[in-house]
């Protein structure tokens, strides 16, 4: 039985941090391949910040991209995974498309308007210090799971092999997209593939809001 015939969807976590532009595209991908693909994508989340943060330097949990992430928590909470889906194509259509940063609590309310959310829910989130740990939580199991180590890092639902990528500079759309996603999937499960990689010399990523 092929994908297409198959009436179960295919369940995948998908880490990201809004702030990552490569995770941008990969996610407008995954949007593109579930038009012609049963793939059913759950969001979660991933801190570049905690991965770079230099040791002996204290975090600031309201700037580096953690207002966006700690919102995108207490979305989690209220609206669900297609509330966490529709508020990232707002950040992401925001930092990596018009270029407006996303990484303040200014920016952040911006996207949850666009986004047709409350504005309230980044006061709300940055006085909620479990949305600090929510994030976390998201970012270690990926890391314990998956030794991951950047985003995105996409994984099948169930697995303990998780891939980081794939980096996508042109959106693939369409029956392209899908093909891309059956190459991705067979790789997903093969147990002795572990790593491919093309250096991205001179490569500009231009932006791209969905």
């Amino acid at each position: 039985m092929t994908q297409q015939e198959s009436a179960t969807p295919i369940k995948v976590n998908f880490h990201f941090d809004p702030l990552c532009p490569l995770a941008w595209r990969t996610a407008l991908w995954m949007r593109e391949v579930r038009q012609v693909r049963p793939v059913a994508v759950t969001w979660r989340f991933f801190s570049l910040e905690l991965v770079n943060r230099k040791e002996g330097v204290q975090p600031n949990y309201e700037d580096h991209g953690w207002t966006g992430l700690r919102t995108l928590a207490l979305v989690r909470r209220r609206e669900g995974n297609e509330g966490v889906e529709r508020y990232y194509l707002a950040l992401g259509a925001a930092q990596h498309g018009r270029r407006e940063s996303i990484a303040d609590a200014a920016g952040v309310r911006a996207a949850l308007q666009r986004a047709g959310l409350n504005v309230g829910l980044v006061d709300e989130a940055l006085a909620d210090e479990s949305t600090i740990h929510e994030v976390q939580a998201d970012h270690q199991e990926a890391v314990e799971r998956y030794h991951a180590f950047g985003v995105p890092t996409i994984a099948l639902e169930g697995s303990h092999v998780g891939f980081y990528g794939p980096v996508i500079i042109e959106v693939p759309r369409g029956a392209e997209a899908g093909e891309y996603w059956d190459h991705f999937y067979w790789a997903l499960r093969q147990p002795n593939l572990y790593e491919l990689k093309r250096e991205r010399v001179g490569v500009k990523l231009e932006p791209i809001a969905e």
